[in-house]
């Protein structure tokens, strides 16, 4: 049966480094990115901030995060809404897997997805 255009798992999709802990199976399309990030214990993610407006949801462990001045403690189940160009970050003493949305897609994210597709495709052709 020829694979659906439709439909994947995550764990087919590409693995992005984001930075050198922090890792995601990144999906995307023209309007918008899903990454289900997996950040292990002790990560930091420096503050930063984008044009993209970005939703957070925390699935496991959790986060000493920030957004817009304010500090809080994120769990499993708890949601946190960036809007674009709002400096965020965060540190896990514990590690926590989240699915990040962005919309539009992330610049910085989709030129780290493009690099890891341009590999795969090299190597397939190899």
């Amino acid at each position: 049966m020829a694979k659906s255009k439709y439909y994947t798992s995550i764990k087919e999709l590409p693995e992005v480094m984001l930075t050198e802990e922090s890792k995601s199976n990144m999906l995307m399309t023209d309007r918008v990115m899903i990454s289900f990030i997996q950040n292990p214990p002790g990560c930091l993610f420096p503050e930063h901030e984008h044009e993209a407006e970005q939703i957070l949801i925390i699935l496991e462990g959790e986060e000493d995060h920030f957004c817009g001045g304010e500090k809080f403690l994120m769990k499993e189940g708890d949601i946190c809404i960036h809007p674009a160009g709002v400096p965020h970050g965060g540190e896990s003493k514990t590690g926590f897997k989240g699915i990040d949305i962005f919309v539009p897609p992330r610049t910085a994210h989709k030129k780290l997805l493009e690099k890891v597709l341009a590999e795969q495709a090299e190597n397939e052709d190899e």
